[in-house]
């Protein structure tokens, strides 16, 4: 008997697909560019884990904020498209980013 990759095997439980992420790169304004942490990368990242409920979440380096959400992917799309115009033109000092665990 062969299985389908289609069908759930086992009826009741629930497929765990991995999270799919949306990233867009910010590029600072010169002027807020200057006072940046050199070499760190910034992104605005957009995330689903089932397809429907997404989140929009800032990555600066190794620090996370935390998701906000849940949106739709549209609504999502556009808070990505605000928060990478504002840190563009503000840069990340406004942030509140998570605690990763690790001491620096």
């Amino acid at each position: 008997m062969s299985t389908s990759p289609d069908r759930n095997p086992a009826p009741g439980l629930q497929r765990t697909t991995p999270a799919k992420h949306y990233s867009r790169s910010i590029i600072f304004v010169d002027e807020i560019a200057k006072h940046e942490p050199r070499g760190t990368s910034t992104s605005v990242d957009i995330i689903s884990r089932d397809g429907i409920n997404w989140y929009c979440q800032v990555r600066c380096g190794e620090q996370k904020s935390r998701p906000m959400g849940p949106f739709t992917k549209r609504k999502a799309e556009q808070v990505q498209d605000a928060r990478r115009t504002r840190i563009a033109q503000m840069g990340t000092a406004w942030l509140i980013f998570e605690r990763t665990g690790e001491d620096r």
